[in-house]
């Protein structure tokens, strides 16, 4: 690698690299100020009773899913698939 192309890549990172990184960023956050202005107070609270109901869910998914038990009998139905 000569001297050249050790300076582009250094002017890349340093100076290019930041700013598209910044640039994405802001542009995020405003997308998001957009979002939260356009929702009123009634739907706000309605996608956080969503989210608990799915955080609730998912709970009883993980719990279900790492029972013994429940881990016993999917290796027996895979046992017996097998045969």
């Amino acid at each position: 690698m000569d001297i050249g192309m050790i300076f582009v890549l250094i002017i890349l990172f340093a100076f290019v690299l930041p700013i598209v990184i910044y640039g994405t960023w802001s542009t995020h956050k405003k997308d998001m100020a957009k979002l939260s202005a356009s929702l009123n107070d009634s739907e706000k609270e309605n996608l956080k009773n969503e989210l608990m109901a799915v955080k609730s869910r998912l709970e009883v998914l993980e719990a279900i899913v790492t029972d013994k038990k429940y881990q016993l009998n999917q290796e027996i139905s895979e046992l017996k698939s097998v045969k």
